[in-house]
């Protein structure tokens, strides 16, 4: 027998072996965990004291129209300032409505009489800045509720 062993020695660097073993297979195994990621929580917008479920939308789009006394309405989608300008002198003051469309679901974003081209940029400009931060919403799997004003 060896003089300088002892029994306890042995038993620590065993138990040292084993714990170093179990610790590099913890690590291995938590290694894609980060990468794995389901998000699964429903998306929903607020807005106008309505909630809109957005989880499963596939098909996003807005329209600008022009209402006009008669129920008359023609789009204004890419309408710029002549156009806005002719249509006010041609019928004087008139209603834009600008919607969100979500597939078959639509959210009328607003409705509004406007009498000059200011009016009318003025809206346009609320409603793009909306419709960016719906689409952005939609595209982030993290986000789960989006507030609009």
């Amino acid at each position: 027998m060896n003089p300088d062993f002892q029994p306890g020695q042995a038993r620590f660097k065993a138990l040292q072996g084993l714990i170093i073993v179990a610790l590099c297979a913890v690590v291995l195994s938590l290694a894609g965990c980060g990468s794995t990621k389901v998000y699964t929580a429903d998306k929903t917008i607020v807005y106008g004291g309505s909630v809109y479920n957005v989880s499963n939308v596939k098909v996003f789009s807005y329209d600008v129209e022009g209402v006009f006394s008669g129920a008359e309405s023609i789009s204004l989608k890419n309408a710029n300032k002549s156009r806005i300008n002719d249509l006010l002198k041609q019928h004087g003051d008139f209603t834009v409505r600008q919607i969100i469309n979500f597939d078959d679901e639509k959210m009328l974003y607003q409705s509004k009489k406007i009498d000059s081209w200011s009016d009318y940029s003025r809206m346009n400009s609320q409603f793009t800045s909306a419709a960016k931060k719906v689409q952005n919403f939609l595209a982030d799997k993290k986000k789960t509720q989006l507030k609009l004003k």
